[in-house]
């Protein structure tokens, strides 16, 4: 028996809901019925339908005043139910206290998706000027310093190539006040970024 392609089995109609989904990207805290018809190049009654279904099981939320839409409180706990389900948070907590309080600045954790990062979970210093990371967020790799880390201890040809799909120069990673080179794999260590990062900071003493 031949296997047919997953993509064969898509049904449209939860592919159209998850679409609607996908436009509140944060871009927008709300949408219009008529704006997302003209986005999805759907029918308005289309549309409608598909935000009342949603906003039914808890994923859409209508605001009463201008009848725009919103992401639902559902959408929030699904969200969170994926990060706990995730061993690597959990290992990564006390590291992160750790770091930010040796370095007094916030430290996060993100994953690798494409030629993107997308922070987990983060912890804060205790102090007023901080850096707050927008969790769940999609940020290009090559303009974090997570994403830049990803990318140093990737093989230099595939590193290479991702920063060049990104419309970025191949040849440098940036670090604060820095800049390095990418050589080959094994000559990159944490300790060795961190010197470097070290290094280029000014002396506070």
């Amino acid at each position: 028996m031949v296997r047919r392609e997953k993509s064969n089995y898509v049904i449209q109609s939860v592919s159209h809901a998850l679409d609607v989904l996908e436009q509140f990207n944060g871009n927008v805290d709300e949408i219009g019925v008529t704006e997302l018809s003209k986005r999805l190049k759907l029918h308005k009654n289309n549309v409608f339908r598909l935000l009342a279904t949603l906003e039914a099981r808890g994923y859409i939320e209508q605001n009463k005043l201008s009848e725009n839409y919103r992401l639902g409180l559902r959408c929030l706990q699904l969200g969170q139910t994926f990060i706990h389900q995730m061993g690597l948070l959990l290992q990564s907590r006390a590291i992160l206290q750790d770091l930010s309080k040796a370095t007094k600045e916030s430290a996060y954790v993100a994953i690798r998706k494409g030629n993107a990062v997308i922070p987990l979970d983060f912890v804060e210093p205790n102090r007023t000027v901080r850096v707050v990371s927008f969790l769940g967020t999609v940020l290009p790799a090559h303009c974090t310093a997570a994403g830049k880390v990803h990318l140093v201890f990737e093989l230099e040809g595939a590193a290479g190539q991702n920063l060049q799909s990104a419309g970025t120069r191949s040849s440098a990673v940036s670090l604060p006040r820095t800049s390095m080179r990418l050589p080959c794999r094994s000559a990159i260590t944490p300790a060795r970024l961190l010197a470097l990062w070290r290094s280029s900071a000014p002396d506070t003493a």
